[in-house]
């Protein structure tokens, strides 16, 4: 998870051919612009679903490993489709002068979900793209900007890619409710003691395919998508009961209250009572 980072830039933007606006990725909620949004954004679909609606044209679904390339100023809303699973949902928002230019050849890929050939490397992208700017340093910001145009340049690459015939292609679409399947289970188990050939089970593989293909659709294990949903669980709970203590976050995540602490600040970078007293 890449807690939301607006990125500060002290007139970066003035020297900068394209820089970052914002950066991040969590279990997405409901938003409306009716006016669209100030600079140009990509997303991409990790776990869950979404519907996306724009201006003038019918909605459209987000599953697991499906990008989005949006322009600025197109109004637009997005909600998570079923409300008893998360939407994990990455974005990046970006613009400067070369922005459009380097838009034209995307045109016929925006506005347009598409599923990713490989959607694990453009979130490790995104991902690197989120550390630089966390970092929040001038040179941060010269970095991101070459991280950002790597990034587009990705997409681009990714959407025209060429599958080879000679490769055998599995039905993507039987994939996904298989892994949906396991999605469901891990959100509904999460406080409970998981292991990976149970959730294996559920979806209907071994341990060993089931690994490979959860990693190769969201990019990352199994086990870290239950430590992620874990810790975004946690944020709620403290949001929403804020006197809950702890040690009683931890045991409604099904977690040693000491790993729960260590976890959590390797996550967000504080303690969970550093987080409470900074809300």
């Amino acid at each position: 998870m890449m807690p939301f980072l607006l990125a500060e830039f002290a007139a970066m933007e003035q020297r900068l051919p394209l820089y970052v606006c914002i950066v991040g990725s969590h279990e997405q909620q409901r938003i409306d612009r009716p006016l669209g949004y100030p600079c140009h954004q990509l997303f991409l679909s990790r776990s869950g679903s979404g519907t996306v609606r724009l201006e003038g044209s019918p909605a459209f679904s987000m599953t697991p490993g499906t990008v989005l390339l949006l322009p600025a100023g197109i109004p637009h809303e997005y909600f998570p489709s079923d409300g008893t699973e998360g939407w994990d949902l990455g974005f990046i928002g970006f613009d400067g002068p070369a922005a459009r230019a380097i838009l034209e050849p995307l045109s016929p890929f925006s506005r347009t979900p598409f599923a990713a050939v490989d959607f694990p490397g453009l979130w490790r992208q995104l991902e690197a793209v989120w550390h630089g700017i966390s970092q929040n340093g001038e040179q941060a910001y010269w970095e991101s900007s070459q991280q950002l145009y790597g990034l587009l340049l990705s997409v681009m690459k990714d959407r025209t890619a060429v599958r080879s015939p000679k490769k055998k292609i599995y039905p993507q679409e039987a994939a996904s409710d298989a892994l949906r399947t396991a999605v469901r289970f891990i959100h509904d188990h999460y406080q409970d003691r998981l292991v990976v050939s149970n959730i294996a089970r559920a979806a209907g593989y071994s341990p060993q395919h089931f690994h490979r293909l959860f990693v190769r659709h969201y990019g990352v294990s199994p086990n870290q998508y239950l430590l992620q949903l874990r810790m975004r669980r946690s944020i709620q709970l403290f949001r929403e009961q804020p006197g809950i203590t702890v040690e009683q976050t931890a045991q409604r995540l099904g977690m040693e209250t000491s790993y729960f602490i260590r976890l959590f600040k390797r996550f967000y970078g504080k303690t969970p009572k550093q987080y409470l007293k900074s809300e």
